[in-house]
């Protein structure tokens, strides 16, 4: 298990190198539209039955909720809102605690998000995107849940199929300040291979690099990964009261994708979450104990629209 755990942290790294630069990586699709966009999009994914290596195994039902929108003030400044809402249902069994602790059925979190993007004239962009978000499990304390930072970002337009940057994230994440760095990359390959950072919808997110094939029609197949590693407010009549739950995994995946028209599109999924970690720690995130699980497969399906 030392030896997977050393594996899935360095994948982790080169993932998160990949980070959340949706807005900039899809910047060429929102060009082609009017001055003022909407897109929406829902993900439902079954992270199927595992076993937890303290015992007892688990389940995940998720549901992912996005609604962005963004308008152009001049051909300098975009400006948008992001809207979003996750929902986790865990089922555990022959277990119930770790550490002392009784553990969650289910976590919500919903987030707000304000993209900013400046193009210069010499095909530089430069984006600024503060967030905040409410993460707890059900029954936590709201005042005690938020967690807020900043994604800061450059990229540059080398030519109509390569665009590549550099940035950064901090975030205080409930009494643990975190700073991340990532690339920026939108590069079409070939007429039908590209290599890009996932879009803001789907089961694992905006994080991480996406290689695409396009066969020819309306389809496109995608294979990539990203890192995920988030932490949520426990129950504040818990045995610790205020306690920090935090879950880490890496997941891999393979898409297939198809444009339902002019406006919408269909992806589904299907991978396996590996490295994965739950960890337990009191309100002052000092830690109490943690405990690996076994490799995970899921499935998932997103349903995206703009107008």
């Amino acid at each position: 298990m030392a030896a997977n755990r050393i594996i899935a942290s360095v994948i982790a790294f080169f993932l998160t190198m990949a980070g959340p630069a949706f807005l900039l990586a899809s910047e060429r699709t929102q060009e082609k539209r009017s001055s003022i966009g909407y897109q929406f999009s829902y993900t439902p994914s079954y992270q199927f039955e595992t076993d937890l290596d303290s015992g007892g195994s688990f389940d995940v039902q998720r549901h992912f909720l996005r609604f962005d929108a963004s308008r152009s003030v001049d051909r300098h400044w975009r400006v948008g809102i992001g809207l979003s809402l996750d929902v986790e249902r865990w089922d555990f069994s022959d277990t119930g605690r770790l550490a002392g602790v009784d553990l969650w059925d289910e976590i919500f979190r919903p987030g707000i998000s304000m993209p900013i993007v400046y193009r210069t004239d010499n095909n530089w962009r430069f984006g600024i995107i503060p967030s905040i978000e409410i993460a707890g499990a059900d029954g936590a304390d709201i005042d005690e849940s938020l967690t807020y930072g900043v994604i800061l970002s450059a990229a540059r337009t080398f030519n109509p199929d390569l665009t590549l940057g550099v940035g950064g994230g901090i975030f205080d994440r409930l009494d643990q300040t975190e700073f991340f760095p990532f690339v920026v990359i939108d590069w079409q390959i070939t007429d039908r291979l590209a290599i890009t950072n996932p879009f803001r919808a789907g089961p694992v997110g905006p994080a991480g690099l996406e290689l695409v094939y396009r066969p020819g029609g309306e389809a496109e197949i995608g294979l990539g990964g990203a890192y995920r590693s988030y932490r949520f407010r426990l129950d504040d009549s818990a045995a610790v009261a205020d306690g920090i739950g935090q879950v880490d995994f890496v997941a891999a995946f393979v898409r297939w994708g198809w444009e339902l028209g002019k406006r919408a599109r269909l992806d589904l999924y299907g991978g396996a979450l590996f490295g994965g970690q739950i960890t337990v720690e009191d309100q002052d995130a000092d830690e109490l104990g943690d405990t690996d699980y076994d490799p995970s497969p899921f499935l998932g399906i997103t349903f995206r629209g703009r107008f």
